[in-house]
């Protein structure tokens, strides 16, 4: 027979996490002033939350927190900025096509712009779910990224409607992004990006 108490301990337990695990994000992000700090809290944050899920255990959250924070310090920001450095390229391209008179060569390129927009809202989805799981080379990791989105268009489908309800979420009870944040997001990319994972880390070509 199905235990009620049980289903309410885990669900107490995993709001529990994922409000400590925010609070940590939150902080060591603020330690490195967010320059240097968003992108290893943000690694670590999903390391975490890949050992709760796809491992099924409950990691004494801090310590394996400060462990990944330090391991991926280097790594995590040399991929978080080539991320961002793209996204903002990107985004001045968009400000530059604006500028543009209408003509064949400005639809070109425009529709180009969106098709590679797009695929850069794909990697957004799964570079760091990604990054914790598996040991790649530099340019591998937005890669796979693209591949995994596109490989797996139902879950990604999935992910998008369930962060665009968390998100919508947020927009009614702002109080919600100072309690769940960015920990409740990770979680629920994490836990989509799981099903297409081994469940052991391994590297990938």
């Amino acid at each position: 027979m199905f235990d009620m108490s049980q289903w309410y301990i885990r669900l107490g337990n995993l709001a529990f996490n994922l409000v400590f695990l925010n609070i940590l994000w939150f902080s060591f992000s603020l330690l490195g002033l967010f320059i240097v700090g968003f992108f290893p809290a943000t690694a670590a944050l999903f390391a975490v939350l890949k050992q709760m899920i796809m491992e099924d255990e409950d990691p004494s959250i801090f310590p394996l927190f400060w462990k990944k924070f330090k391991s991926e310090f280097l790594m995590s920001n040399i991929v978080g900025y080539l991320v961002l450095f793209t996204g903002l390229i990107l985004y001045l391209d968009i400000k530059v096509l604006q500028l543009l008179d209408n003509s064949i060569l400005q639809l070109a390129l425009a529709s180009a712009t969106v098709v590679i927009g797009f695929v850069y809202l794909l990697t957004l989805l799964y570079v760091f779910p990604i990054f914790v799981h598996f040991d790649l080379k530099l340019l591998q990791y937005p890669k796979h990224a693209v591949i995994l989105a596109i490989a797996k268009p139902f879950h990604t489908i999935y992910l998008l409607a369930l962060l665009a309800i968390v998100l919508y979420s947020y927009m009614i009870i702002p109080a919600l992004i100072f309690v769940f944040g960015m920990s409740l997001i990770g979680y629920v990319m994490t836990k989509i990006a799981s099903y297409s994972f081994p469940r052991k880390e391994s590297s990938i070509t």
